[in-house]
């Protein structure tokens, strides 16, 4: 994104800046398109907005940590965002911008529980290293350092797996299983510290 570029106002797309009242109709223009589920309906929709108006991919996937264990499928969202514009003749000014994201729906779900899931604004990413920055960056870090501990578990998995294809008996081989175990250790500790300190305690 070049310098001279329109900017969100906030590092996480979800974070939305109020918009303005003469934007009110794009707010229902989109609402009215909760999921786009193929071409032809994200064509429908863009049809239905400014051409001039500018367009943003969410980094992240989202998802319910309550649905973590359901069998899920990833659903497109478009949803309005607000985007300071400093280029504006009379300095920055706040303009509506389109952001496209990807939800995880439950295959299980209802019509009405689908778009009252894509449409929901306090998902956090799905991958555990942005969730943890996300729940830190919100002061909580229980949940932020339980993320951790399952990022830091993940690496030691991946660690193990590339002994699999090494001579087992090789000194990098053994390395790496020593490495492993050290993360795996500490993963241990931070999930218990994730257990036992209070969100009272992070004010």
């Amino acid at each position: 994104m070049s310098d001279d570029s329109p900017e969100t106002t906030s590092a996480a797309p979800w974070e939305r800046t109020p918009i303005p009242a003469e934007h009110q109709r794009l707010l229902a223009t989109v609402a009215a398109h909760p999921v786009v589920e193929n071409v032809g309906s994200l064509a429908d929709l863009l049809a239905k907005l400014p051409p001039e108006m500018s367009l943003w991919l969410d980094e992240h996937a989202r998802e319910d940590p309550a649905n973590r264990m359901k069998q899920q499928f990833l659903a497109v969202t478009p949803r309005i965002v607000g985007v300071s514009n400093s280029e504006g003749p009379t300095g920055p000014s706040m303009e509506a911008g389109l952001e496209l994201g990807i939800v995880h729906v439950p295959f299980n779900s209802s019509p009405d529980e689908r778009v009252a899931l894509a449409t929901r604004s306090d998902l956090p990413p799905d991958s555990a290293y942005a969730r943890a920055e996300h729940r830190m960056e919100l002061g909580q870090v229980p949940a932020a350092l339980g993320d951790l501990a399952s990022l830091l578990r993940n690496v030691a998995g991946l660690l193990e797996g590339a002994t699999e294809w090494m001579d087992r008996n090789s000194t990098d081989a053994e390395s790496l299983h020593v490495e492993a175990s050290r993360i795996n250790q500490a993963a241990a500790r931070i999930g218990q510290a994730a257990k036992t300190i209070r969100e009272e305690d992070c004010g």
